[in-house]
């Protein structure tokens, strides 16, 4: 451990290069509205698929990645899973044939389900306390500047075609290079199975993944729906809500910068805030009639989103057993990437029964439901800290 500077800037940035994609995939969503004049054979939800495909590859491969990477080492695993990211992402850029283009998007997943969850567990190997919170913060941060920047990118790209959109991922090279020349896992990692220690989880744990279930199955809608929100509307071109949402990955990206003070100030009613404020921006975005006040919501969505994620993981560390970060992250992660592969589905579900699916009464929905989840939320966390409370000695409190 002593040769691998994990406190250096260069280390750092290498490992949080992974997350720059983590938010990518389902981004092409932008482009739905011109991928349906292609695949007229297809209904909506089927070319919604394409976007929210790879989640489901995601899902199937995080619980693997432990094994496989006690297999064949974490490093091997997360360039390879790299690279099936960029074969994956680039291949529709070449392909107009719908079935090879949802396999490519399948693949693409099975890659992110791969690197993914070292992108976090390796946070929890290196760091602690502080540090930890800092790096998981930094990890947000840098999750939401992919997704802006992508989402940027996409917004210029798009207007050339959908199939120019998809050359976007070739952002791939840059964790393929920093991750690949900078980062050296410790050769404890590829120790015998009965050296390692052995890694267990808990009722808390699933229950927190349920929540990121719920969370980002509503989130995703702002993603999917908003560029058919905006046409039906009349408010704007999907080109423009791409760049919106681009913004709404800015402001997440910025507001996760202090993440680690914020915590330190707020402790664990940081969730019930954050979603509150999201509750608040899906609101405005449905009601709205104007390109500055759907700007105005999504990017109050991305502020308090930008607490979401690295407070997720961050409790997910308070409440594991020891020694489980890799199957602690896993799980969390099936929690989210489930959520945002079963998103269309549930919430447009939800939105029939109510006899309305139209896009602003989805987002409507979701406004209600994040409300929802904010009361519970607020209960639990102070029934939580009375609890914490009586369980320490007088001294501690």
């Amino acid at each position: 451990m002593e040769n691998i500077k994990s406190h250096s800037w260069l280390f750092k940035l290498s490992i949080l290069s992974l997350s720059i994609l983590s938010m990518t995939a389902p981004s092409v969503a932008i482009a739905i509205p011109l991928m349906e004049k292609t695949f007229t054979e297809q209904t909506t939800a089927q070319v919604e698929m394409i976007s929210t495909l790879p989640n489901l590859g995601v899902l199937l491969m995080i619980m693997f990645s432990t094994l496989i990477a006690h297999k064949f080492g974490i490093k091997r695993t997360i360039m390879g899973g790299l690279i099936m990211y960029l074969i994956g992402g680039l291949t529709p850029v070449f392909i107009t044939n719908y079935t090879i283009i949802i396999i490519a998007r399948f693949i693409m997943g099975l890659g992110i389900g791969l690197f993914n969850p070292f992108a976090v567990s390796l946070m929890y190997r290196f760091y602690k306390k502080q540090e930890l919170a800092d790096m998981l913060g930094y990890q947000n941060t840098s999750q939401n500047l992919g997704n802006a920047g992508f989402g940027l990118l996409l917004g210029v790209l798009v207007l050339a075609g959908w199939k120019t959109a998809f050359a976007g991922y070739l952002i791939a090279m840059i964790p393929l290079l920093m991750f690949g020349l900078f980062v050296k896992i410790p050769i404890e990692h590829h120790n015998s199975e009965n050296e390692a220690p052995k890694q267990s989880t808990n009722v808390h744990v699933f229950m927190l993944a349920f929540l990121m279930l719920i969370i980002f199955g509503m989130f995703m809608m702002m993603t999917i729906k908003l560029a058919s929100f905006v046409t039906a509307q009349h408010i704007t071109t999907p080109a423009i809500a791409s760049s919106i949402l681009a913004g709404m990955g800015a402001a997440s990206m910025f507001a996760s910068m202090p993440f680690g003070k914020i915590s330190k100030f707020l402790g664990n009613f940081i969730l019930p805030i954050a979603l509150l404020g999201i509750s608040i921006g899906f609101m405005i975005v449905a009601t709205a009639t104007s390109v500055l006040v759907v700007t105005l919501g999504v990017i109050i969505c991305g502020i308090f989103f930008g607490w979401v994620f690295p407070q997720a993981f961050y409790r997910a560390a308070q409440i594991a057993p020891a020694n489980s970060g890799n199957l602690s992250t896993s799980i969390i992660l099936v929690g989210i990437n489930l959520g945002a592969f079963l998103s269309p589905t549930l919430v447009n579900g939800v939105a029939n029964l109510f006899g309305n699916d139209q896009p602003y009464f989805v987002l409507m929905l979701c406004s209600w439901g994040f409300a929802i989840l904010t009361i519970i939320m607020a209960i639990y966390t102070i029934v939580d800290r009375q609890n914490h409370k009586l369980n320490q000695k007088p001294e501690e409190i």
